[in-house]
C-alpha cells in the first residue's frame, strides 16, 4: 500500500470527516470508496429507457406505432404539407 498526501480546504475536509463518520470508516477508506464509485466503466442505464434495454423488438414496435399514429393525425399532415 502506498501513502499519499492530499491538500483540502477546511470546508471540504470537514465534509469528508462527516461523511466518514456517518459511514463508520476513516478518511482513507472514504477516499478509496469514492474512487471505486467514480471509476465506473459503464454508465448505469437510464431508469426509464433501461427498462427496455433487453427488448429491442418491443421498442421497434412502439416506434412504428407512434409513427403510424403521427401519420394518421390530421394536424401532423397539415404541418408536413406546409413545410414542403
Amino acid at each position: 500500500m502506498e501513502k499519499i498526501e492530499l491538500q483540502l480546504d477546511d470546508k471540504t475536509l470537514e465534509k469528508a470527516r462527516m461523511l466518514a463518520e456517518s459511514r463508520h470508516c476513516d478518511l482513507s477508506e472514504l477516499v478509496a470508496y469514492a474512487i471505486l464509485k467514480l471509476a465506473v466503466v459503464e454508465p448505469p442505464l437510464d431508469r426509464l429507457l433501461g427498462l427496455y434495454a433487453s427488448e429491442p423488438e418491443m421498442i421497434d414496435e412502439i416506434v412504428e406505432e407512434v409513427m403510424r399514429d403521427r401519420a394518421a393525425n390530421p394536424i401532423n399532415q397539415r404541418f408536413e404539407q406546409s413545410t414542403t
